[in-house]
């Protein structure tokens, strides 16, 4: 069943067609709200400085558990901060643009400022790429150092039965060697 057959049946109970369509207007009014609403710049720059305190968090967790990509990580921190000062300009265009009566300047204002987060955006995804394949790096060394140690472990145990059963044998050749009286 399609999205708008369901909406139909679930408006059939509604008594009248004007009803109907009134209610579904309105819905569709408050989707297309909802959506121009999660869109606008102050939100998208909102939740871009949420993604940038978590991305921090995750960096300064790095540089503390991967200290082989120290220089590296202290790098991200830089590129992530100067993306930071971005978002400081950015929200100074939207204070700009705000008082702007002119709906041409306005709307250009607007484009402006979408380009600005995309790119912020996409610097925050590569710094977030970059942090994790250098934390999933350390983890897969660390679990490397782990299995050889194991081996090693295991191996050293291996060498040790074994010549626990030398021993034994050869006590055994000793004891068919031995002459019968004395055994």
């Amino acid at each position: 069943m399609s999205e708008a057959a369901l909406i139909l049946w679930l408006l059939y109970p509604v008594p009248g067609n004007t009803l109907r369509y009134i209610i579904l207007g309105l819905l569709l009014v408050l989707l297309v709200a909802y959506v121009v609403g999660y869109y606008t710049p102050s939100r998208m720059v909102l939740r871009l400085e949420n993604t940038i305190t978590t991305l921090r968090k995750t960096l300064d967790h790095a540089m503390l558990n991967c200290p082989r990509d120290w220089a590296g990580l202290s790098e991200m921190g830089c590129q992530l901060t100067q993306v930071e000062l971005s978002l400081t300009g950015i929200r100074q265009q939207l204070l700009d643009i705000g008082g702007l009566l002119v709906w041409r300047k306005y709307f250009q204002g607007l484009r402006e400022i979408f380009k600005s987060i995309t790119e912020c955006k996409k610097e925050v995804k590569d710094i977030q790429t970059s942090v994790s394949r250098i934390m999933e790096g350390e983890h897969e060394r660390q679990l490397r150092l782990h299995v050889a140690e194991e081996r090693g472990t295991l191996n050293a145990l291996i060498g040790h039965v074994e010549d626990i059963g030398l021993v034994r044998r050869r006590r055994a050749r000793n004891v068919d060697a031995l002459p019968e009286h004395m055994v």
